[in-house]
């Protein structure tokens, strides 16, 4: 697969924040990069986090005999959820051979390799056939997309008919908020070009075909997520002074910038710049 300048840039984040994911959000066990989502029948943490999936199970209705593709995979989390909890057949793929050999080695210690198999790949511009899948699924990944547009063309191409597209991902409430500067600090401490707003998502999915479009702002079941990943900054920040001053490797600029994302991220759901959206389309 050839990889733009920024698709190195994605892959180098992940790679250089790993450890960083595995203070704050435990991704060792939970195996998840994405924010949890809080309703009345999640008392943990971990929970929420396997509660994203659950209620994008649901927005899709998911089935045991749907073929899924999960768009932007991480080290497998999602994947392999999905297969264990009804069975069904699941492809992963992601831009970074490191987290596509992580995810395989997860599915093996979960017993799953069976039912899921992971590669690295472009999911705007995938080589799988037309009408591949009945479920595209993005769990916080359309975000890195270059083009929206093309990534939400290509999902229309690989989906069978009656196929559907879920994804949870963040959202600015008016485009024009991408140039903000709390949104611009934060997005760029990620590595992330633009966030679509709603309005102009939707009429994307439907100018590339797709029908029965549903989006529900689901902000207020992911700010305990939001808020965790401010109290992280504080304690990460604290960290960095405590490594400086025992002369330690001190850390890189994607490092301290991907910490101080963390803080504005907060900021900007908090003041209403972005907001945390759950959204299906069918394939006709």
């Amino acid at each position: 697969m050839q990889k733009t300048e920024y698709h190195k840039k994605i892959e180098e984040y992940y790679h250089s924040t790993e450890n960083a994911y595995k203070d704050s959000w435990d991704l060792d066990n939970s195996l998840a990069i994405h924010y949890g989502y809080w309703d009345e029948e999640v008392k943990s943490f971990p929970q929420s986090l396997l509660r994203m999936n659950e209620v994008m199970i649901e927005a899709a209705a998911i089935t045991a005999s749907d073929n899924v593709l999960d768009a932007g995979c991480g080290v497998g989390g999602s994947s392999i959820f999905i297969a264990s909890v009804l069975g069904c057949k699941v492809t992963g793929i992601t831009l970074s051979e490191r987290q596509a050999q992580q995810a395989i080695v997860n599915a093996k210690q979960k017993g799953m390799e069976a039912l899921v198999d992971f590669k690295v790949m472009n999911y705007a511009a995938t080589t799988f056939p037309d009408e591949s899948f009945d479920v595209v699924w993005g769990c916080e990944s359309i975000c890195y997309a270059d083009n929206k547009k093309q990534l939400i063309k290509e999902a229309f191409r690989l989906l069978k008919p009656g196929g559907r597209l879920v994804m949870a991902d963040g959202f600015v409430t008016h485009f024009e908020n991408n140039n903000h500067p709390i949104i611009r600090q934060w997005l760029d401490g990620w590595q992330v070009n633009y966030l679509e707003s709603p309005d102009r998502f939707q009429q994307l999915m439907q100018q590339a075909g797709f029908i029965d479009i549903s989006y529900r702002n689901i902000s207020a079941y992911t700010w305990h997520s939001s808020k965790r990943l401010n109290r992280f900054y504080y304690l990460a920040s604290l960290y960095l002074v405590w490594k400086k001053l025992i002369l330690s490797a001190p850390p890189t600029d994607m490092q301290k910038k991907n910490i101080n994302a963390c803080k504005y991220q907060y900021k900007g759901l908090k003041n209403g710049l972005w907001e945390y959206g759950l959204i299906v389309g069918k394939k006709r």
